[in-house]
């Protein structure tokens, strides 16, 4: 029997033709049978439309299981984009769990440069104090093409600040976009802190996300998910797991419905058959 709580973000519900409407984001996620929706605010500038949420549980009975924002330090501490990220913080009611991607570290800082650590370090610590008194995870959100482009970026972080109230997400599409491979050595380093599982059906493509990779929906791509899944349980991991997608339009009912789908056989078969990704202890 599956015990994994899972949910989607709401990326699925961005196209060109537009965004659905929060309400009706609760109202698919709910009748396609999630537990929960991610909602994105984007960075400081929208930290209030976090509002939203609130009484979504009460509504439609769905929890919203994260919100999503990104930092870009290239702009100053200073700046709303920034600082509203920690007003968000102080003023989010009925969801306890922030993912943060960090887009820059500061002005002329690569991508995943150690440079970074500390502008980076100092900006978390302030926004880790608020976490802790609110009771809050702020969990780091690997990106490709961003400061914190590999979960190892995200690990270095989480073990130098040590904090209680810090972890990681693990994103699937970043991780193969960026790496791929035998995924054993990225979990392994995660798994003290891994707190969420994002998923993508994924496949390599100049036509992709950012010219790299598609995300797809959880019953295609090349991205070996039912592996990547088998080896979270034979590690231990025992948490959320939810479905990731972005860009690839279309209807989103079906899709979110295929990979609730195909994530909840995943899990099961993975329950079921133990040794079957046994090939990439």
């Amino acid at each position: 029997m599956n015990t994994h709580k899972l949910y989607a973000l709401d990326f699925a519900f961005y196209s060109s033709s537009g965004v659905y409407g929060f309400e009706a984001q609760c109202q698919m996620i709910k009748k396609i049978g999630y537990d929960g929706l991610h909602f994105s605010a984007w960075d400081g500038l929208r930290w209030d439309t976090v509002q939203q949420i609130v009484g979504a549980k009460a509504r439609h009975g769905i929890e919203v299981t994260g919100i999503y924002t990104v930092l870009d330090l290239r702009h100053g501490a200073a700046d709303p984009r920034n600082s509203g990220i920690l007003k968000m913080l102080e003023t989010l009611q009925e969801c306890t769990t922030v993912n943060l991607s960090i887009r820059g570290a500061g002005a002329g800082i690569q991508p995943g440069s150690a440079e970074g650590l500390a502008p980076v370090s100092a900006w978390l610590k302030d926004a880790l104090a608020i976490c802790e008194r609110r009771g809050f995870d702020l969990l780091l959100y690997p990106h490709i093409n961003f400061w914190m482009d590999t979960h190892s970026v995200a690990v270095s972080l989480a073990q130098d600040l040590d904090h209680p109230n810090l972890g990681i997400v693990f994103t699937g599409f970043h991780w193969y976009a960026q790496e791929g491979g035998n995924p054993l050595t990225v979990l392994q380093a995660c798994l003290p802190y891994l707190r969420q599982v994002h998923l993508s059906g994924s496949r390599r493509s100049p036509l992709g996300f950012g010219k790299v990779a598609t995300i797809e929906p959880l019953d295609v791509g090349e991205c070996d998910n039912l592996a990547i899944i088998g080896l979270l349980k034979r590690l231990g991991y025992a948490g959320p797991m939810g479905y990731l997608g972005w860009d690839e339009g279309g209807n989103p009912f079906n899709k979110l419905k295929r990979s609730l789908h195909a994530l909840q056989e995943m899990i099961a078969l993975s329950d079921e058959n133990p040794s079957w990704c046994g090939h990439l202890d």
